[in-house]
């Protein structure tokens, strides 16, 4: 990566228009996902990115100058610890395959409407209906999410079920916002399940922990802004990582990404870029 960064980069060819170069360290990722955020692996792995990262920040400002670089650096999501880290530390934890759950809950659905398999399957964190089999048997869907609904609520590890569109008592429910943020009309599902925290359901497989949770701990993140012209300062409020994009833009005089939904920091003040 540095070699390939050394082509592209160098004090003779820096000009007025601002360069954006992005890097992505997944390495950190997949382990917590295999071993999880405490395992002695994982700090093995935060310790080869400490090394990777001081030797970019050397190479750079070798060969493009440290007055001539920001630096941002943030995440895409937190992870959770795992439910046996967290059940020796007192809390009420649990892990499941999503695939049991399906079974218990289809089983009712068919002895009570007769719909075989209700739920296609489930892909975290939606549950898919078999909305085509309930029209054929001229079901009420709408009274079948709510079975289903109270089903998952009573499982053990689920905090919340809410349909795509909610029934009138989830209405203003605190976490109501963020799923309706994540719902996409093409690709999303019918019932948006959120697991208790520090709970896990997942398919059977070698994961031991997965992010994707409304819950803090997946969706506090880090952003940091390094560079010249920019005062150290500690921004306890809250701020999006889609806010990034858009400081960036307003930074360099540049045009917002179409899309771009976040707003400038303030905090960052970079008078002469």
């Amino acid at each position: 990566m540095l070699r390939h960064a050394r082509m592209a980069a160098s004090k003779q060819n820096i000009d007025k228009w601002p360069d954006y170069l992005s890097i992505s360290f997944s390495g950190v990722d997949a382990t917590n996902h295999f071993f999880g955020p405490s395992s002695l692996e994982n700090e093995e792995m935060v310790r080869c990115l400490d090394e990777t990262l001081a030797d970019f920040f050397e190479f750079m400002d070798r060969e493009v100058g440290r007055a001539n670089v920001l630096y941002v650096l943030s995440a895409d999501h937190g992870m959770p610890e795992a439910p046996e880290e967290m059940a020796e530390a007192g809390l009420s934890t649990f892990r499941d395959s999503t695939e049991a759950l399906m079974i218990d809950v289809n089983s009712v659905i068919a002895d009570e409407f007769g719909v075989e398999s209700a739920i296609q399957f489930f892909f975290r964190p939606y549950v898919y209906l078999d909305n085509a089999a309930i029209e054929a048997l001229g079901a009420d869907r709408r009274v079948i999410e709510r079975r289903i609904v109270e089903n998952l609520m009573a499982a053990p590890g689920i905090e919340l079920a809410m349909p795509t569109e909610p029934f009138p008592e989830q209405r203003g429910h605190t976490l109501e916002e963020q799923i309706r943020r994540n719902y996409h009309p093409t690709r999303s599902g019918d019932i948006y399940v959120v697991q208790t925290p520090y709970s896990f359901l997942f398919e059977e497989g070698p994961i031991a922990v997965m992010h994707g949770s409304p819950w803090r701990y997946d969706t506090h993140v880090p952003i940091i802004f390094a560079g010249p012209g920019i005062k150290p300062t500690r921004v306890s409020r809250p701020v999006s990582t889609v806010d990034v994009a858009v400081t960036l833009s307003t930074i360099f005089g540049i045009s917002q990404p179409s899309s771009a939904a976040g707003e400038t920091l303030s905090e960052i003040d970079v008078t002469d870029p």
